[in-house]
């Protein structure tokens, strides 16, 4: 079934139609965020959150409503309400929005891949500006599309959790929720004790890869004599790694455009992540449409 039915089926979610000043908004936050795959990206619809066909949904909006009230007069008027991204499965994304998060809800596999970047024991979202990590978590559906959520978030006052930490709350009163970096965070960290009061997922993105066919122009690896962009390698690697070996394949690109890596060993990392075998493939494989 097409996402668009289960939306409809289920009642869960409005479709914001494209020509729409709200569609255009957040489809131009998204592909901004995604950096270097910008051009590798296509929107491909927009829904909204139909809370008021639940009442499970309408009270959880209610506690959102409460707690940024108690959050602001907490700490001096401001709750410090954001809009942030969280990726996963589709099916995960519709349980969310239907029921809530869960403890489940880590935005990585806990499994032996687990993120090496996490920072704290807790949900795990992007800010608006980094839509790439959150698409990093992505898991393509039977139609080839993925799905991330645009959540508001109570953030209340930040505090920096290192990555590694297992912190799990507050390390005090006097903050809220965690961060990766206080001057300028890209992780978000909701303490599970908050998920759902903190977060409301407002609107689900439904987007898909593409290939370019432009001249390398973002960094391109070149195994023998055949170029392939970096936007193409992570399109077509996508289906085959775990969203956390896409977050480090991210990071280590990351670095390499920082120059923090040589060329080489950035090469050489990303034939750790990817495997030989599955980036022959991908060199030779003939350019389509994703």
């Amino acid at each position: 079934m097409h996402p668009r039915e289960i939306f409809a089926t289920k009642g869960l979610m409005n479709i914001i139609e494209e020509g729409n000043e709200e569609y255009q908004l957040i489809k131009k936050c998204f592909l901004k965020g995604m950096g270097f795959m910008e051009h590798a990206t296509t929107v491909m619809a927009l829904h909204k959150n139909n809370v008021s066909s639940s009442l499970e949904r309408q009270a959880r909006l209610d506690c959102f409503r409460i707690f940024s009230k108690a959050v602001a007069i907490k700490n001096g008027g401001d709750p410090n309400v954001k809009y942030a991204w969280y990726g996963g499965s589709l099916d995960e994304l519709i349980e969310i929005v239907s029921s809530g998060f869960s403890i489940g809800c880590k935005n990585y596999d806990d499994d032996d891949d687990h993120d090496i970047e996490s920072h704290g024991d807790g949900i795990c979202l992007f800010s608006a500006i980094s839509s790439i990590d959150s698409a990093m978590s992505t898991v393509a559906d039977g139609h080839g599309l993925r799905h991330v959520l645009l959540c508001r978030v109570i953030l209340g006052k930040v505090e920096a959790v290192p990555a590694g930490s297992n912190q799990s709350k507050s390390s005090s009163k006097q903050y809220d929720t965690g961060v990766d970096d206080i001057s300028a965070p890209r992780r978000h960290i909701i303490w599970t004790a908050f998920m759902n009061s903190h977060i409301h997922p407002a609107y689900m993105l439904t987007f898909k890869y593409n290939y370019l066919n432009e001249p390398p122009i973002f960094g391109a690896l070149k195994p023998r004599s055949q170029y392939v962009l970096f936007p193409n390698l992570v399109a077509r690697v996508s289906n085959h790694l775990k969203p956390s070996q896409m977050s480090m394949l991210i990071k280590s690109y990351r670095l390499y455009q920082e120059q923090k890596i040589p060329r080489e060993l950035w090469i050489n990392e990303v034939r750790l992540i990817v495997g030989d075998k599955l980036l022959f493939s991908v060199i030779t494989e003939p350019i389509g449409d994703y």
